[in-house]
């Protein structure tokens, strides 16, 4: 066996970068006040990150309440900050019901072109 006096350390190596593409977050179970501050940070901090758009999969989110829309008006607000596109997707008839009523379809369209719910 060897004896080594001097232990090697490794540096920290930077992170490599992420692509700026298209990045994909599935969010599961209900959206709703109790977990809507949470996921709005956590949305940001992808945001943050750097994608040129992030697309949030809604297919396991069975229920969105109103106050669960503020998490996706979080992340479409540091979207914007950024100069990111926010692409909400496989939406079920109550999450699309309650975009439309909380006004977040028209402000996800707005300067996008198109309806972002699909």
């Amino acid at each position: 066996m060897r004896f080594f006096p001097f232990r090697h350390r490794d540096r920290p190596r930077p992170m490599p970068q992420r692509p700026h593409g298209h990045e994909v977050v599935r969010l599961h179970g209900d959206l709703d006040v109790r977990s809507a501050a949470a996921t709005g940070r956590r949305l940001g901090r992808l945001i943050d990150s750097g994608p040129e758009v992030l697309e949030v999969d809604l297919t396991d989110v069975p229920h969105l309440s109103p106050d669960g829309c503020a998490a996706l008006f979080t992340a479409l607000r540091a979207a914007r900050a950024r100069g990111a596109r926010l692409v909400l997707t496989h939406a079920n008839e109550q999450v699309r019901g309650i975009l439309w009523q909380t006004g977040l379809t028209r402000a996800l369209a707005e300067g996008e072109g198109n309806d972002s719910t699909g």
